[in-house]
């Protein structure tokens, strides 16, 4: 159970080809950072802090997992050959 629990973690993280992804690492670490502080915020001062400066960090760490796809896309090389009959 815990292995498998483990290699979906691993997977999480990774590419389709099984290389790590630095992008996906560094978008779960501002989930989880801003997780932690917007529970900070919350448990310090009893009230819900506006969330508008944790969807721009947000926001701005997964523009390099959006870009790093994107790219991927517009990067992709067409093998395909055309014939004229």
């Amino acid at each position: 159970m815990k292995s498998k629990i483990l290699s979906y973690i691993l997977s999480v993280f990774s590419e389709a080809d099984g290389s790590g992804s630095a992008t996906r690492i560094l978008a779960g670490v501002s989930v989880l950072s801003t997780i932690v502080w917007v529970s900070f915020i919350t448990f310090s001062t009893h009230h819900l802090p506006d969330l508008g400066g944790a969807s721009l960090f947000l926001s701005s760490a997964f523009s390099g997992y959006a870009v790093n796809k994107v790219s991927g896309v517009f990067m992709k090389t067409d093998t395909t050959t055309i014939t004229k009959d």
